[in-house]
Protein backbone atom coordinates (compact mmCIF):
# COMPACT_ATOMS: atom_id res chain seq x y z
CA UNK A 1 0.00 0.00 0.00
CA UNK A 2 2.87 2.38 0.80
CA UNK A 3 4.39 1.75 -2.63
CA UNK A 4 1.13 2.73 -4.33
CA UNK A 5 0.92 5.99 -2.37
CA UNK A 6 4.52 6.81 -3.27
CA UNK A 7 3.81 6.22 -6.97
CA UNK A 8 0.71 8.44 -6.79
CA UNK A 9 2.70 11.19 -5.09
CA UNK A 10 5.46 10.97 -7.71
CA UNK A 11 2.92 11.08 -10.53
CA UNK A 12 1.30 14.19 -9.01
CA UNK A 13 4.71 15.85 -8.66
CA UNK A 14 5.52 15.11 -12.32
CA UNK A 15 2.15 16.52 -13.39
CA UNK A 16 2.67 19.67 -11.31
CA UNK A 17 6.15 20.14 -12.77
CA UNK A 18 4.81 19.75 -16.30
CA UNK A 19 2.07 22.29 -15.56
CA UNK A 20 4.58 24.82 -14.21
CA UNK A 21 6.76 24.35 -17.29
CA UNK A 22 3.73 24.81 -19.54
CA UNK A 23 2.76 28.03 -17.76
CA UNK A 24 6.27 29.40 -18.15
CA UNK A 25 6.39 28.41 -21.80
CA UNK A 26 3.07 29.95 -22.74
CA UNK A 27 1.22 32.52 -20.69
CA UNK A 28 -0.18 32.85 -17.21
CA UNK A 29 -3.64 33.15 -18.76
CA UNK A 30 -4.03 30.45 -21.43
CA UNK A 31 -7.68 31.37 -22.05
CA UNK A 32 -6.70 34.58 -23.89
CA UNK A 33 -6.13 34.29 -27.64
CA UNK A 34 -2.63 34.86 -28.91
CA UNK A 35 -3.56 38.09 -30.72
CA UNK A 36 -4.39 39.72 -27.39
CA UNK A 37 -1.09 38.63 -25.90
CA UNK A 38 0.71 40.20 -28.87
CA UNK A 39 -1.32 43.40 -28.57
CA UNK A 40 -0.38 43.68 -24.89
CA UNK A 41 3.25 44.12 -25.97
CA UNK A 42 2.28 46.88 -28.43
CA UNK A 43 -0.15 48.57 -26.05
CA UNK A 44 2.62 49.32 -23.58
CA UNK A 45 4.30 51.59 -26.15
CA UNK A 46 1.58 52.80 -28.54
CA UNK A 47 -1.59 54.67 -27.58
CA UNK A 48 -5.05 53.69 -28.78
CA UNK A 49 -5.35 56.95 -30.73
CA UNK A 50 -2.17 56.18 -32.64
CA UNK A 51 -3.40 52.66 -33.41
CA UNK A 52 -6.69 54.11 -34.69
CA UNK A 53 -4.78 56.47 -37.00
CA UNK A 54 -2.63 53.60 -38.30
CA UNK A 55 -5.69 51.40 -38.93
CA UNK A 56 -7.58 54.26 -40.61
CA UNK A 57 -4.65 55.12 -42.87
CA UNK A 58 -4.26 51.45 -43.84
CA UNK A 59 -7.95 51.19 -44.76
CA UNK A 60 -7.80 54.40 -46.83
CA UNK A 61 -4.69 53.18 -48.68
CA UNK A 62 -6.30 49.81 -49.35
CA UNK A 63 -9.46 51.40 -50.75
CA UNK A 64 -7.36 53.80 -52.83
CA UNK A 65 -5.32 50.89 -54.25
CA UNK A 66 -8.51 49.02 -55.22
CA UNK A 67 -10.00 52.12 -56.89
CA UNK A 68 -6.80 52.83 -58.82
CA UNK A 69 -6.57 49.17 -59.81
CA UNK A 70 -10.14 49.22 -61.15
CA UNK A 71 -9.66 52.54 -62.96
CA UNK A 72 -6.43 51.55 -64.72
CA UNK A 73 -7.18 47.86 -65.23
CA UNK A 74 -7.16 46.20 -68.65
CA UNK A 75 -10.57 44.72 -69.48
CA UNK A 76 -10.27 41.48 -71.40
Amino acid sequence: MGDLNRQDREARERMAAAERQSERQFSADPARPRRYKLYDKIAARVSVTTMNVIIGATVVLLVLAVVIGIATGNPQ
